[in-house]
């Protein structure tokens, strides 16, 4: 069932419009115990992180004006931004334009995003170049990609073109790509000794490694090192 955001958008400017009121009593929450309901008697005024709480340092008594009820507002969108990206991150890497990307998805303020990325980037939880070179790793380890393509995702996902070319560059200077284009042409070879003509066999396994990423130079060598045993 979608949640009712009128009635929601109703319930806060209800409450908006009785301010200010004093903070009768502090609950926390059945279902998250890492959060609290503030009350004026029995009427509920907001829900607030434990973050929250001990930031204002509010308290039984304290007048919820408009002006706090506000700030209360904002911070609790920090916090829901700031909790989201660090779900984001503890799932896996990010670079800061992936999760920012996804922050727009959901609606989050821009403002409010870039003040928390940069945050994140000052305590080294986000480092678009880490991100890269992890990336890189990656793909070259479990999908056999080539610099070209893995470059090619790097800029989509966003991370900028130094950093990209950085990642590419640390990463192939400890890869023998002619290696992988050899044991990748090998582990298909069935496939290709389908193709009787020699030509074309060879045009069949560029097109595969070209869309692997790798460069021309690189699969015209590893093809002219299988082609003995491709060719009998």
């Amino acid at each position: 069932m979608k949640p009712n955001w009128k009635k929601e958008t109703n319930e806060k400017r209800d409450i908006s419009d009785k301010l200010p009121l004093k903070v009768t009593s502090i609950s926390p929450q059945k279902k998250r115990a890492d959060r609290f309901s503030l009350f004026n008697e029995k009427t509920f005024l907001i829900g607030i992180s434990a973050q929250t709480l001990i930031d204002y340092k509010l308290k039984k008594g304290v007048e919820l004006t408009p002006f706090l009820f506000e700030q209360l507002q904002q911070a609790e969108e920090y916090q829901k931004i700031k909790d989201t990206f660090y779900d984001y991150l503890s799932r896996r890497d990010h670079g800061s334009h992936e999760l920012r990307q996804k922050g727009y998805r959901k609606g989050f303020s821009t403002e409010m995003m870039n003040e928390i990325l940069n945050e994140f980037d000052q305590k080294g939880l986000l480092n678009d170049l880490d991100f890269a070179r992890k990336f890189a790793a990656d793909k070259a380890e479990f999908k056999q990609w080539g610099p070209k393509k893995i470059k090619s995702e790097l800029l989509k996902k966003g991370i900028g073109k130094d950093h990209a070319d950085k990642a590419v560059k640390d990463l192939t200077n400890n890869l023998d790509q002619h290696q992988i284009c050899v044991d990748l042409l090998h582990k298909k070879k069935r496939r290709y000794m389908r193709e009787t003509d020699p030509f074309k066999r060879k045009q069949k396994m560029y097109r595969y490694l070209a869309g692997k990423g790798f460069s021309g130079e690189v699969i015209k060598k590893a093809i002219s090192l299988v082609k003995d045993s491709f060719d009998v």
